[in-house]
């Protein structure tokens, strides 16, 4: 049916008070029947299997016609499945931890390359939980019936090597930059609020196992004995110390500092991924969370965001004197800008199962965010 056919057979599920054709989408405006949602998804299927896109939105401009359908005269294009360089980017950043993984580990790999196999704890624990932190979003898009791509992981250098002497030093990275899923348009705020949070929510539970086992693996050394980066603490790393340290046999000292297991310290890492990823900017996950709860308003919640990132960025630098990772991460966020897309619906209201999620994640942000990294 032509676009004209498609506008009067909507009548059936919404009182039309008006409809303005435009180059790119036409706009009914008017009042969904009851109930609201049920009809809000019938005409969402007769639009889509004419070959159009409706996005459903609240008409703040009359109250006596509240609902707006937007109809666009385009699909949008499918999620574009590329399984062969999941596998190859899987593969690549399974080398890259465990190089980086044996470094951590104090492996000299330049003397005996084999030693490269100290590094799998680290990235086999690193892996689970930024896969796990992933496939959280993975799956959840696939129960919303969304369009996603499993997860690609993003190599980076496992070290960073110079010369001091006649020797060569290797510094380790931690071989990854993490992982994404692309993921096509959200239903509505509801799935997008829960496809947001999945991801942090089942990353930071994997996360405390693997944590606690490296922990338990770790020793506690004088700070002359330590040596290297330090490494802050985050409130749950803090718990699960001192949880581990209950049961520990050798009690720590005065004075002592943790020496973390590189399966602990892949721990950090994935708390350190899950607040990175829990910030309310962009289209990061709390950036979903954000928009699924605010709307257009979440741009009040960014802004202030943006503020405790720069100061975080002056206190790393008049009390370390070092560059903050926060000045990075703002500035690829602002790369990202502040637009969200939509969601299909953004009409049906949210359910309080949608507040208790979005209040867990802002918990787990609490418990995961640390001000200064590594210094």
């Amino acid at each position: 049916m032509n676009i004209s056919e498609l506008v009067s057979s909507l009548a059936d599920h919404m009182h039309i008070s008006d409809v303005k054709a435009g180059l790119r989408f036409v706009t009914i405006t008017g009042e969904i029947h009851e109930p609201c949602n049920q009809n809000i998804n019938l005409m969402r299927d007769k639009v889509k299997d004419e070959g159009y896109t409706p996005f459903f939105e609240t008409n703040t401009e009359s109250q006596d016609s509240r609902h707006r359908l937007k109809i666009g005269l385009f699909s949008l294009r499918k999620v574009k499945q590329r399984f062969w360089l999941n596998w190859l980017l899987l593969g690549i950043t399974i080398v890259t931890t465990t190089v980086a993984g044996s470094i951590w580990y104090g492996a000299d790999l330049l003397s005996n390359p084999l030693l490269i196999y100290k590094g799998l704890p680290f990235a086999g624990a690193l892996l689970l939980i930024l896969g796990s932190h992933e496939l959280g979003h993975y799956f959840a898009c696939r129960y919303y019936k969304m369009q996603a791509t499993p997860p690609f992981f993003i190599p980076f250098l496992p070290f960073i090597g110079w010369m001091s002497g006649a020797q060569w030093v290797l510094a380790p990275s931690f071989g990854t930059m993490g992982a994404v899923i692309r993921m096509g348009i959200t239903p509505n705020r509801r799935a997008l609020i829960r496809v947001g949070a999945a991801g942090p929510i089942v990353g930071f539970l994997v996360a405390i196992p693997v944590t606690i086992f490296g922990l338990a693996l770790s020793s506690y050394q004088a700070p002359e004995a330590a040596g290297g980066l330090m490494f802050s603490e985050p409130l749950i790393f803090k718990g699960l110390m001192w949880l581990v340290d209950i049961f520990r046999q050798v009690k720590p000292q005065t004075g002592e500092i943790l020496h973390i297991h590189p399966i602990a310290l892949a721990g950090w890492l994935g708390y350190l991924v899950t607040s990175l990823n829990l910030l309310p900017l962009s289209q990061l996950d709390g950036g979903h969370i954000a928009y699924g709860i605010l709307g257009k308003k979440r741009i009040w919640l960014a802004i202030g965001t943006y503020g405790l990132m720069a100061a975080a960025i002056a206190y790393t630098f008049f009390a370390y004197s070092q560059p903050s990772m926060w000045l990075i991460w703002g500035v690829l966020t602002l790369i990202l800008g502040f637009k969200h897309p939509p969601s299909e619906d953004e009409i049906t209201p949210l359910s309080r199962g949608d507040i208790i999620l979005a209040v867990l994640s802002l918990v787990i942000l609490v418990l995961t965010v640390m001000p200064v990294p590594i210094h």
